[in-house]
């Protein structure tokens, strides 16, 4: 897309294994997006599904809609973080999202999430990332409760996993932070925020649900969650011992 500088783009990073069962819809809410421009990139871990073809049946409906998109395919599964530091290589966007691959993004996630960020950052210049409320939805996309995370707090973050991953973030903070530790399978996304704490970045939540994460058989473990008899209200925290690693 000429005429456009690398500041104004926002690149979802999508690292994938074998939920091509749900990436249609993960990708369709790149595409509903309120925002533009923006980047997809792709990076496929050895997925033995339908995951690769899934996405390549996207690629018409990105260019239609002004969506610029990157991929990268490993013929064997190296764990999450290899993908990712694979992806952080190839992102070009002045701000970064990481979706995985079975959840989906409310339309005015990007907006809203920009906005913040860049509000937080005019009076803190060491906010680096705005990370938000979410849906917690069940394999087949129903609702169950809602994700309620805590505010940011520096020695918090060092010790438990609270934040959720698809948090908004600068990319040269990403890139800053590069290479993540590939032999961690579990728990990478507390990896991830410890080290961009650890540099000294700071967060901040949103308290709006902008996305939904999605619980299946595959990732139930990464959540401790209690809901009351009426299924109304959820109390969520992450466990940083028993998360998945994808």
């Amino acid at each position: 897309m000429q005429g456009r500088s690398d500041m104004d783009i926002v690149s979802i990073i999508i690292c994938n294994w074998n939920y091509g069962r749900y990436l249609s819809e993960c990708l369709d809410s790149v595409v509903n997006q309120t925002h533009r421009p923006i980047q997809i990139v792709f990076v496929d871990d050895g997925s033995t599904d339908n995951s690769i073809e899934v996405f390549k049946s996207k690629l018409t409906t990105f260019e239609k809609n002004d969506i610029q998109y990157e991929s990268f395919y490993y013929n064997n599964n190296g764990g999450r973080i290899r993908s990712l530091n694979k992806a952080i290589e190839i992102a070009k966007g002045e701000y970064s999202a990481i979706l995985d691959s079975d959840d989906i993004l409310h339309d005015k996630f990007i907006e809203i999430s920009k906005y913040e960020l860049n509000k937080e950052r005019a009076t803190d210049p060491k906010i680096g990332f705005i990370y938000t409320n979410l849906d917690i939805i069940d394999k087949n996309g129903e609702m169950i409760s809602q994700g309620l995370s805590d505010e940011f707090d520096t020695e918090k973050v060092l010790q438990y996993s609270y934040i959720p991953d698809c948090g908004l973030t600068y990319t040269y903070i990403l890139k800053e932070c590069y290479p993540f530790d590939p032999t961690i399978m579990v728990n990478t996304k507390h990896h991830k925020w410890q080290k961009i704490v650890r540099a000294g970045w700071k967060g901040k939540l949103i308290h709006t649900r902008l996305y939904k994460y999605r619980m299946h058989d595959c990732n139930i473990s990464g959540i401790n969650i209690r809901i009351n008899s009426d299924r109304t209200k959820l109390i969520e925290k992450w466990n940083p011992h028993k998360e998945s690693g994808n």
